[in-house]
């Protein structure tokens, strides 16, 4: 089912919890499949999305794979929003197979653990090739006709297309900053199960997070923990931290309205220097300049 909205103040949708089926094996390679219940929501004009307590900016083109969320809020920014929200059963077999998640746990882990009970959701982002938009518009042309066996199996393979495509070149698509990964025991998970799991710890607690917090919470001693961040994001602890931080500040200067030193009292600076200075470092330009370009572009192409 895809619903399309138009959106010129808000709009409240409610939620979807998990759900897997059980079904007879369409292939003989295996016993059973599974149906798993999903939610695609793909941003066509700008946006934000609240998804429980979480309020996202969403650009064109931009797409949320959402496993459970109690509810949507949309609200429309300087101009009337327009949304597509897919509601699809993704035909998987078991256990997942790598043509479908390629080497993404993340993805595994969230097509697999249906009984939590917390929001969980992926944010792509970058997806500028319109790759994606292209099957989603396949697909939505399909609905346009009745079901038969031949379309049903067209549908599936679309679906199965489109999940391999986000997949590719994960790490630049996906958001760690927006997403709600499944928080599954880290020391057993993959690296991007692992860093996904962290990347979201650090944004929940970027005011006051520490190594040696971050490493509490996750069960490890603080030399260790430490090695770990390495290992996964080949930076310290401590740089890591901060090219969060300026990924954070980078998206509050571009889709809120908040004050300089507001958001840098938000990712827990105690001066405005120290922030200016980080923001510089990274993104060669100041945090006004950097506003003010964003700004100029989004003028510019609307």
């Amino acid at each position: 089912m895809i619903i399309n909205h138009t959106i010129k103040s808000a709009i409240k949708i409610d939620g979807m919890v998990s759900e897997r089926r059980k079904l007879p094996s369409i292939t003989s390679s295996a016993a059973y499949c599974f149906k798993v219940h999903m939610q695609m929501i793909e941003c066509i004009a700008s946006c934000a999305v609240t998804l429980g307590t979480t309020e996202i900016p969403l650009r064109p083109f931009d797409v949320i794979l959402i496993q459970q969320v109690d509810q949507l809020l949309f609200k429309a920014t300087d101009q009337p929003a327009e949304i597509r929200i897919f509601d699809e059963w993704l035909q998987i077999p078991n256990p997942l197979n790598m043509t479908l998640v390629g080497n993404n746990p993340l993805i595994h882990d969230l097509m697999n653990d249906v009984d939590s009970q917390r929001n969980q959701y992926v944010v792509f982002r970058h997806l500028e090739t319109k790759i994606v938009h292209g099957y989603l518009n396949v697909i939505a042309t399909l609905e346009n006709y009745p079901t038969d066996k031949f379309l049903t199996f067209q549908h599936e393979s679309l679906l199965g297309l489109l999940y391999t495509e986000l997949l590719r070149a994960h790490r630049q698509k996906i958001s760690k900053t927006d997403s709600s990964f499944p928080q599954r025991p880290i020391r057993y998970a993959g690296p991007d199960a692992q860093a996904g799991a962290i990347f979201m710890y650090l944004t929940q607690h970027i005011n006051d997070v520490t190594l040696v917090s971050a490493a509490t919470y996750f069960g490890y001693q603080q030399n260790y923990f430490s090695r770990l961040c390495h290992a996964l994001f080949n930076q310290s602890f401590s740089t890591l931290k901060t090219t969060l931080r300026m990924e954070m500040a980078a998206r509050m200067l571009s889709l809120s309205s908040k004050g300089i030193d507001e958001i840098s009292t938000e990712l827990g600076y105690k001066n405005l220097t120290s922030f200016y200075s980080h923001f510089r470092n990274e993104r060669g330009q100041t945090p006004r300049q950097f506003r003010e370009e964003y700004q100029q572009h989004i003028h510019q192409h609307s």
